[in-house]
């Protein structure tokens, strides 16, 4: 996984290409208490748990939008996990690349969109779909202009 650095004008990276968090932001009301630099905040290491085993991915479309996943939010993705019920994971059903919830009824699995009009999809021995990995982390850009 590429490193995801800060990149603005005033740039805030230490050396060692970290951010600085400045403090932790209430909120509510601030406390006075709190007017000290923390340490550097590095985002691989927030949230990648095993380098060897994770990627990212840009979603396509809104189908998981309930999920908290966008249309061009990137997803943290890790390969080793193996998924459980509920889980949402990257996949490619019939070489079709998709995000779908990971859901078991029973010793069925399915592949469910949080989008009502997709219908899940049961997986059978006849399906041809591969596991890509269970999404750890979406990062969600606020702003809709460019920075």
């Amino acid at each position: 996984m590429r490193s995801i650095e800060a990149q603005k004008d005033n740039d805030t990276r230490s050396r060692t290409g970290r951010l600085e968090l400045a403090r932790k932001m209430e909120t509510g009301f601030p406390s006075p208490a709190s007017d000290h630099l923390e340490k550097a905040l590095s985002l691989e290491e927030l949230v990648v748990f095993r380098p060897s085993a994770t990627f990212y991915v840009r979603a396509q479309g809104n189908a998981m939008k309930r999920s908290g996943i966008h249309d061009k939010d990137i997803l943290i993705v890790d390969r080793s996990i193996t998924p459980r019920h509920g889980n949402i994971i990257v996949t490619s059903i019939d070489e079709e690349p998709s995000i779908r919830r990971f859901a078991k009824q029973g010793s069925r699995i399915f592949l469910v969109s949080d989008d009502s009009s997709l219908k899940p999809i049961a997986v059978t021995k006849e399906t041809a779909w591969t596991i890509w990995g269970v999404v750890t982390h979406v990062i969600h850009r606020f702003r809709l202009e460019e920075v």
